[in-house]
């Protein structure tokens, strides 16, 4: 089968490029139907998914959702539950000790695809702003 490069497909693909947020289809599809208002989401899927199946772009799930990433060198990726925000990581010092320590029976581990669930550093100090001004206004309500 012969694979066309659609106007769609080649926005789709610059919109990917440029920016390093690991966006959704949906988040994609917002961007490039600006330039292209006749684009479906739908469409915007398909090129998603066969770009993905290709080996072209990486398709990963996390937080419920599928996002796309056209860095397809060997990295993993962090996700921050309090703002959503998906980053790059690049360290093979991890994926190199796994591969070469999981001892899974009957299984030889040839790559890994890892993703890091947990706060990122903007909403950790966030939070910690906002129990100290709870504290706070705690010991002034206590103190009237």
């Amino acid at each position: 089968m012969i694979k066309r490069n659609t106007v769609q497909k080649m926005k789709i693909m610059e919109y990917l490029r440029n920016t390093h947020s690991h966006p959704t289809a949906e988040a994609v599809y917002a961007v490039v139907s600006k330039e292209i208002p006749t684009i479906s989401l739908s469409t915007v899927y398909r090129n998603l998914n066969t770009m993905a199946d290709d080996g072209e772009i990486k398709k990963f799930e996390v937080g419920n959702e599928a996002h796309f990433d056209a860095d397809i060198s060997f990295h993993h990726h962090i996700y921050c539950k309090s703002c959503k925000g998906v980053f790059d990581l690049y360290n093979t010092e991890i994926a190199d000790y796994i591969t070469k320590n999981a001892n899974i029976p009957n299984f030889k581990v040839e790559s890994t695809n890892l993703i890091f669930t947990g706060t990122c550093c903007d909403c950790s100090a966030r939070e910690e702003a906002g129990m100290e001004n709870a504290q706070n206004a705690a010991k002034i309500t206590a103190a009237d």
